[in-house]
């Protein structure tokens, strides 16, 4: 087996033992409130601007808060210049590339309303924000 396999074996194994695990717990639970702010930001904007602004409002709001908790409490790492930049575009790829893209196949190729594709966006772009976000926040601390 390469060198390059064997990576993600160590990866899967590193989410099976305890440290992994509360990693994720914590995630989790950063995430959760993160998502509750998002949320809440988004319904309120929504009120009175469209779908993409109120997106990006609750998204960007609850980065700084996801931010400092994520690389502080859940992974344990040192908040440096390389891993908020590293954070910032890892979160911003998940706004405008997974989340927007979602929303727009949600919205236009499913019939949904914003309000409901909204949740399923949410459900999906959370694994992808795992992913990137630890890489970045375990590279750059």
């Amino acid at each position: 087996m390469s060198r390059k396999s064997d990576r993600g074996f160590d990866t899967l194994r590193a989410w099976a033992d305890k440290e992994g695990m509360r990693e994720f717990i914590r995630f989790c639970i950063v995430g959760l409130i993160a998502t509750g702010v998002d949320a809440a930001i988004f319904y309120t904007v929504r009120c009175f601007a469209p779908y993409q602004v109120a997106l990006a409002s609750g998204y960007l709001i609850s980065l700084v808060f996801n931010y400092f908790f994520t690389v502080r409490w859940t992974f344990k790492a040192r908040t440096t210049v390389k891993n908020a930049v590293g954070v910032l575009l890892a979160h911003l790829f998940n706004l405008f590339v997974v989340r927007m893209s979602l929303m727009y196949i949600f919205i236009h190729g499913c019939s949904l309303t914003d309000k409901v594709a909204y949740l399923p966006t949410l459900a999906i772009s959370m694994f992808t924000n795992f992913l990137v976000v630890k890489f970045v926040v375990k590279r750059f601390s």
